[in-house]
């Protein structure tokens, strides 16, 4: 592999503009190289040597600008270079001193686990400069020879040792000496001189981890069951003539169907986040050393969907595996997948499930905790996953009635729990902008119109409740006056979501002319993406209209309808995650945040997250809601 693409894929991206541009260079040599005059020089070779005199004049004064101008970027690139590591190097002796002093007092004030993620955190931070300068020392040592080769010239070589070997940046004792003592300092007070245990703690994975083979094989493995079950799935469906087990199959299965299709999605999101260089795992407040690989998602995600189309299998053939009655089956898609999640057995990604039951437990306890970006944005699936559900809680209340032999035990129609089912996700989101809200000193209004945007999705849920409620007494759907308050709150919720999501949300509309008209300066996917997401965007968001078209003009069944309408719903949030992260991406570039920071002092109401707010709202959006 070129030295071009090993730096490329080994640099930290939220790094990216304090790195030298060693692209830049190269091309600088061979365009330098190409354009040279062609006046005594052959064909076949474009060296010319700077020293040799019977170069045409010409020619020498060529080189010798493009001589001038290459090392005038060189010494900008040096001196960009050299700034940002003074930086980073003051900062880390900063957080030394302040480890030191919790660590080596007479009095113990500090509370070890806590301290354990400081030191561990602040590690990985070393690890990091050490990458960053490492990298562009080797860089500029590339860059130097290839200079000397092309243009067959010995300054490069000297260029470098007279201003790179001497840079305070290229020197490695300092920094070598604070990872040392920062492995010191967590053997001696945090594990209580058990080197070995501290270096497994202090261990920092490769910085570009890829999935090993044994996790693809399983991956793929599994991905290809689930394929193959699902197309005998659909054979089945297709030929099967049992109207009234097809109804009740569609019923019992579209909240799971949704679901694994949300597990899929999820899945890709996170590929694609890892191969265009948008640290999730530094967005969500990961552990790097303990991140779960895209495979591994794949791998889950395959697995459940074979779980659930086994479950489907057994439902439409139950006859044939010597079943009376299919209806236990949807209850293994269901019930096994929760018992894997909730399971305490240290097995299958322990620390992973149990950080989504806390993120959980976050959610529904909203207003009284403090709310970090994974929350909210869990809630934000949750609001795209209302029908799924109350699909489950259909299948929940199903099972109910069906063992306690109850005569409604096949009506599937909506009950007085499904409105407040449908309320819960905008309501833990409001709750959590509250939260937000009050949590600031400087009470940024953002995040109280950001409630108010969730409380219009309340009073749409509302307002359709009492339409539906009172739909039998009359013989239209618009003879009923409570369509209109329906379709005006639906249509104003509507429009202020979408607006929030390309303005906010996905930081976009903040150029309006010239080639990125209509997003912004800095873009990470490719230019038509995000005009489609932002046209599948609006689109999906009025999918509502349709619905109520094809409802009043029996195209669709409303039961077929909300079938459709999840589905493309989950498909809009998982478009919507890749802009979501890429904007959180980018404000963590321009702040150069490629770490946690877990502080030394607990976080109180008015700390760095106000700045980081402040900073957010006079660039015009709002980093996080």
């Amino acid at each position: 592999m070129k030295f071009g693409k090993t730096f490329e894929s080994h640099l930290t991206h939220e790094w990216r503009q304090q790195y030298m541009d060693y692209s830049e260079l190269d091309a600088m040599i061979r365009n330098a190289v190409v354009n040279a005059p062609d006046r005594q020089v052959p064909r076949s070779s474009r060296y010319v040597r700077e020293q040799d005199s019977s170069v045409d004049p010409a020619v020498a004064e060529y080189y010798e600008n493009f001589r001038r101008n290459f090392f005038a970027v060189c010494h900008q690139e040096l001196s960009r270079v050299e700034d940002f590591f003074a930086q980073k190097m003051a900062e880390a002796r900063r957080k030394l001193d302040e480890i030191k002093i919790q660590l080596t007092a007479v009095i113990r004030t500090y509370n070890a686990r806590h301290m354990g993620f400081v030191c561990s955190e602040f590690y990985l931070s070393l690890i990091m400069l050490q990458n960053f300068q490492s990298l562009n020392y080797t860089a500029f040592r590339k860059i130097c020879k290839k200079y000397d080769k092309h243009i067959k010239s010995d300054r490069g070589a000297a260029w470098f040792r007279e201003y790179v070997s001497q840079a305070p940046f290229s020197k490695e004792e300092e920094l070598m000496k604070m990872i040392t003592d920062v492995e010191n300092l967590y053997t001696t007070h945090l594990t209580h001189g058990d080197r070995a245990k501290a270096m497994e703690k202090l261990r920092v994975p490769p910085l570009r981890q890829v999935s090993p083979p044994a996790r693809v094989f399983m991956a793929g493995m599994m991905l290809g069951l689930f394929v193959v079950s699902a197309i005998v799935v659909l054979l089945s469906l297709i030929y099967a003539s049992n109207s009234t087990l097809l109804y009740t199959f569609g019923r019992m299965y579209r909240g799971l169907i949704t679901w694994v299709l949300c597990c899929f999605y999820l899945a890709i999101n996170v590929y694609v986040w890892q191969r265009v260089g948008i640290n999730h795992v530094l967005i969500f407040e990961l552990d790097a050393r303990k991140r779960v690989l895209p495979a591994t998602f794949l791998e889950l995600a395959s697995a459940i969907g074979y779980i659930c189309t086994l479950s489907m299998l057994m439902f439409l053939h139950h006859k044939e595996f010597g079943v009376d009655v299919p209806y236990h089956f949807p209850l293994i898609s269901i019930g096994l997948p929760l018992l894997l999640l909730i399971n305490p057995i240290p097995m299958l990604h322990l620390k992973a499930r149990m950080w989504i039951l806390r993120c959980f437990g976050r959610i529904v306890a909203a207003p009284f905790f403090h709310v970090q970006f994974a929350d909210f944005w869990i809630a934000d699936q949750l609001t795209s996953l209302v029908q799924c559900i109350v699909d489950n809680y259909h299948l929940v209340r199903f099972y109910f009635r069906y063992y306690m032999k109850l005569p409604t035990a096949f009506d599937f129609e909506p009950d007085f729990m499904v409105p407040i089912i449908r309320s819960l996700p905008p309501w833990f989101r409001l709750a959590q902008c509250l939260r937000r809200y009050y949590d600031k000193h400087n009470k940024p209004h953002l995040y109280f119109l950001n409630a108010c945007k969730y409380f219009s999705s309340i009073i749409v849920v509302i307002f359709s409740t009492i339409l539906m409620e009172t739909s039998d007494e009359y013989s239209s759907m618009f003879q009923n006056p409570w369509i209109w308050p329906y379709l005006l709150a639906s249509l104003v919720s509507t429009i202020y979501f979408s607006v929030w999501d390309v303005i906010y949300d996905f930081g976009l509309f903040q150029v309006w002319k010239g080639e990125h008209i209509f997003l912004r300066k800095h873009l990470v996917y490719r230019k038509s993406f995000y005009y489609f997401a932002i046209i599948t965007n609006v689109l999906i968001r009025f999918i509502w209209v349709l619905e109520i078209c094809f409802i009043y003009y029996n195209v669709l069944l409303p039961n077929d309808c909300k079938t459709i309408a999840s589905f493309l719903e989950v498909t809009r949030r998982f478009i919507w995650n890749y802009l979501r992260l890429e904007n959180e991406h980018l404000f963590n570039v321009g702040n150069f945040r490629a770490h946690r920071d877990i502080y030394l002092q607990p976080i109180g109401k008015f700390t760095e997250e106000d700045s980081r707010i402040d900073k957010s709202v006079q660039n015009g959006r709002q980093s996080s809601f």
